[in-house]
């Protein structure tokens, strides 16, 4: 996957699960929230109602996600590359921070971050983070016991978790594309 493919990749999650921020908090209007209603001038014949201001269109509230959210994609992928290289360096302790960092980047980070507008992008999402957190405790009980199980253990989950964020990304992309 190309650098400018990721960034797309990435962005586009980000800006999905902005809306799953608005879902989740509300993103009210002032009409949902009377404190936020401003008070009603007092009354004149020069003036005039105020027209309601419309909610934030889909792709403002994902921008706003993509600006939290986003950040979770790049540590997870900084945190799988040092995981990469400690391992094939033997180095235990860059060993032990990457998959410390991976667990944390997506089963902290992007789990705060959930749920999606899009019930089946959050699924995939789900499962991504799930299989995720199973891939990175198996990492850390290896680095404790060196128990060959739990590489492969790690191997295969973290092929799953793949899995499911290139699905994400193939929800991503037609939520998007649908006008």
């Amino acid at each position: 996957m190309t650098t400018a493919v990721h960034g797309r990749s990435a962005a586009a999650l980000v800006m999905v699960l902005a809306a799953a921020t608005c879902t989740a908090t509300g993103c009210a209007t002032g009409a949902d929230h009377p404190a936020a209603v401003p008070a009603a001038p007092p009354s004149s014949a020069t003036t005039s109602p105020s027209a309601p201001t419309a909610p934030p269109s889909p792709a403002t509230v994902l921008r706003q996600w993509e600006a939290v959210a986003g950040d979770h994609f790049t540590l997870s992928a900084e945190a799988l590359q040092q995981v990469s290289e400690a391992s094939a360096a033997g180095d235990e302790s860059g060993l032990r921070s990457g998959c410390q960092q991976l667990h944390d980047a997506n089963s902290i980070g992007l789990q705060r971050d959930l749920p999606t507008p899009d019930p089946k992008l959050t699924a995939e999402l789900q499962r991504m983070i799930d299989d995720m957190n199973t891939a990175t405790h198996a990492c850390l009980r290896f680095i404790l016991s060196r128990n060959t199980d739990d590489a492969g253990i790690y191997q295969d989950y973290l092929a799953r978790a793949v899995d499911h964020l290139q699905r994400a990304k193939v929800i991503l992309d037609a939520d998007l594309a649908e006008k």
